[in-house]
């Protein structure tokens, strides 16, 4: 990850003032450059971010072909787009200090980031020597301490400079009485698809919602659902829920048809962009709690087969789960 240029626009809406640098950021300094990028790394690896796509044609889409075409320079855009934030903000923000640093970032490609850093407080030492000579230590505050890479952004959003698709995470805020995404439907104006985290687990909760409404615990259908999402991401980075209901419900057209119409209220009728590391996790391990208090967490596999693992229904209808050729049981 390279940052070839950056701005910082200081927005305090404590006293509602904006502050926008005519310079760039030294991006050449070393810890400025990594201090950046790890926050951009970090978030492009973020799960709740939503994809979706500017339009060449939205106000900011065309700022961004000016600035591709050498129309428009990177300090100008930067604060056309921190004004146009701040307008926003102002309405719908709480009493606050943010810090918004936009940038220029080159990884598979070029991108245009937009980072919203929460500014917070917090102390560090001084050291100082009193009339006697002798040396003292204290505490001092200090306000609006930017968030460390390892903490989470405010806000983010990436544009690709190609294709111009994008990845955005944000918090809802309320504007003019309407509660929205203000980054992408105020300043970018786009429609995004659900993250990878809601796609999953809405297609999770569909499965099991309709397997418990037929009588079934839901296992073996939420196994087989978490295993072919586990599947699919080996080869593709969208999961197609569609594809996935007609498998777990094969058997039963019924329930079929009834997750199907769960997937067209939820607008999950068509693939949807998904992690593939993390559709991959989703199906290595599945977690099951009896109404007893016992929790016993598995590999998705072993249901498909009953050398390890089977759920049987005794004849009072209570429910026996065996656990088979255990060599040895590890307390933790």
């Amino acid at each position: 990850m390279q940052i070839n240029k950056a701005a910082l626009e200081i927005f305090d809406f404590t006293s509602s003032l904006a502050v926008y640098s005519e310079h760039e950021l030294k991006v050449g300094d070393q810890a400025i450059q990594d201090y950046i990028a790890n926050h951009v790394v970090k978030a492009f690896k973020d799960l709740a971010a939503r994809t979706g796509t500017l339009h060449d044609a939205s106000p900011f889409g065309k700022q961004l072909v000016d600035y591709k075409n050498g129309n428009l320079k990177f300090i100008d855009l930067s604060k056309n787009l921190g004004e146009s934030l701040f307008t926003y903000m102002k309405q719908a923000t709480d009493s606050v200090v943010i810090d918004t640093i936009i940038c220029e970032a080159i990884t598979d490609a070029s991108y245009i980031c937009i980072l919203l850093c929460q500014a917070h407080d917090a102390f560090t030492h001084q050291l100082f020597s009193e009339d006697d000579g002798s040396l003292a230590t204290e505490l001092v505050s200090h306000k609006a301490v930017l968030p460390m890479p390892s903490q989470k952004l405010r806000a983010f959003a990436s544009i690709n400079l190609l294709d111009f698709s994008v990845r955005i995470f944000e918090p809802k805020g309320e504007f003019d009485g309407e509660v929205s995404y203000i980054l992408a439907d105020k300043v970018l104006q786009l429609g995004t698809n659900q993250s990878s985290r809601d796609t999953v687990k809405k297609v999770k909760a569909i499965v099991d919602k309709v397997a418990q409404a037929y009588e079934s615990d839901g296992v073996v259908e939420l196994t087989t659902a978490k295993s072919m999402i586990a599947k699919n991401a080996e080869v593709s980075d969208t999961v197609d829920p569609v594809r996935i209901v007609e498998e777990v419900f094969k058997e039963n057209p019924v329930q079929q048809e009834a997750a199907k119409k769960e997937l067209a209220d939820a607008d999950m009728m068509r693939p949807l962009p998904v992690n593939r590391e993390f559709a991959t996790k989703v199906g290595e391990h599945h977690k099951i709690k009896t109404d007893t208090g016992i929790e016993i967490s598995f590999p998705v596999e072993y249901m498909k087969n009953r050398e390890f693992i089977e759920i049987k229904t005794n004849d009072d209808g209570t429910l026996r789960i065996e656990l088979k050729n255990i060599n040895k049981i590890v307390n933790k």
